[in-house]
């Protein structure tokens, strides 16, 4: 199954266009974005990997902010984590990344959480600023609040951050955020022609 989903930010200019491909040898995202974030435009482009359960296994991105800077951070099936090679045992704990600009790194914590109404879930991930690039880890949180109709309404918490509500449709894909992203539509990507 293949999809093409597009964010904008509520609030800054942006985009992201985020190629889907699901298969028999798991999940693979590509994307490329561009935003303007804390008053810096940055272009980046990511690959993201999963197995077939939604379980994290690579992400390569690269960002272009003054000058070109770049990340590979893997999960083996142990759990080890690495940032360019190098190990790091501090993210020992994390399931998921979770990126600072990017509304899809919570699909795959939503699919793996599979939460039904008025349950939560806690969980570490390896939260990378994109306009950094630094990694570490931090605690997430989810609440089921409400599912009707296709979609469902779930509270998000993360460490540091204020709490926003997250609307997604039945395969986890952010609809829209509280303050943070709508995704757009094949309607509202048409472009006018004059004749």
């Amino acid at each position: 199954m293949q999809q093409t989903l597009v964010w904008k930010p509520w609030q800054n200019p942006g985009m992201e266009n985020l190629q889907l491909n699901r298969d028999d040898t798991g999940i693979h995202a590509t994307s490329h974005l561009m935003q303007s974030l804390q008053g810096t435009s940055i272009a980046a482009s990511y690959v993201l990997n999963c197995d077939p359960r939604w379980r994290f296994r690579r992400l390569w991105m690269k960002v272009d902010n003054h000058g070109q800077r770049s990340i590979d951070l893997r999960r083996d099936i142990r759990g080890i984590w690495y940032n360019n090679g190098e190990p790091r045992p501090d993210l020992l704990d994390c399931q998921h990344v979770m990126l600072s600009a990017s509304p899809f790194t919570h699909t795959p914590l939503l699919q793996r959480c599979a939460l039904e109404i008025g349950q939560s879930h806690a969980l570490r991930v390896a939260y990378i600023d994109v306009l950094t690039l630094t990694v570490e880890a931090r605690s997430q949180r989810y609440h089921c609040v409400r599912q009707q109709r296709g979609e469902t309404l779930y509270r998000s918490e993360p460490e540091g951050a204020a709490s926003s509500d997250l609307t997604v449709d039945e395969h986890a894909l952010l609809m829209h955020s509280s303050d943070h992203f709508v995704r757009l539509s094949s309607r509202d990507l048409k472009l006018n022609t004059w004749v």
